[in-house]
């Protein structure tokens, strides 16, 4: 149950974008009954919505409806089409405008699907793709973009430097 008066708290957010995941690998959502025992832990103290579904059938679609309540009403993702430059109201405006610093994460090459672009366009502050990454010849699986146990360890690192309150989001 989430009760508020109105006001910003100032509490850090994190978004945790997990790509071509579903709910029932999730144990938290399954009695206990899934492969993700260590995010089950995190749900467990966090606010955890259980009516969630697809917000597209293409990842290019993601950003715009979760960032932005964006939908993909159209057959061009929104990211390529002729409305990608609008201004738009997204989470990461409203809370920058509120005092918080504001970031983006994703393992995968630096534009890769408009990324860059529409982070900037929605509010976010700082965008970290591949070329940001201090391991890539290591961690690097050759076609997608980094491998997600150490590209979200380095996200862990990273959020322990973000000045308070931030807004971060991990696109896996």
């Amino acid at each position: 149950k989430i009760n508020s008066d109105g006001q910003f708290k100032g509490k850090n957010v994190v978004l945790i974008i997990l790509e071509s995941y579903a709910k029932e690998y999730v144990g938290f959502f399954n009695n206990g009954n899934g492969y993700t025992p260590f995010l089950d832990s995190l749900l467990k103290e966090s606010y955890a919505f259980t009516n969630a579904y697809s917000n597209g059938s293409k990842s290019i679609e993601a950003l715009p409806a979760i960032l932005a309540g964006i939908p993909p009403l159209m057959n061009t993702p929104y990211v390529i089409s002729n409305y990608a430059n609008n201004k738009i109201d997204a989470l990461p405006d409203i809370l920058k405008r509120n005092g918080y610093n504001t970031s983006f994460y994703h393992g995968g090459s630096n534009g890769t699907m408009g990324f860059n672009g529409f982070t900037k366009i929605a509010g976010v502050d700082s965008y970290f793709g591949l070329d940001e990454y201090p391991n890539k010849e290591r961690d690097y699986d050759g076609n997608w973009g980094i491998y997600d146990e150490p590209y979200l360890q380095y996200f862990s690192k990273e959020l322990s430097t973000k000045k308070e309150p931030f807004f971060s989001t991990i696109f896996t």
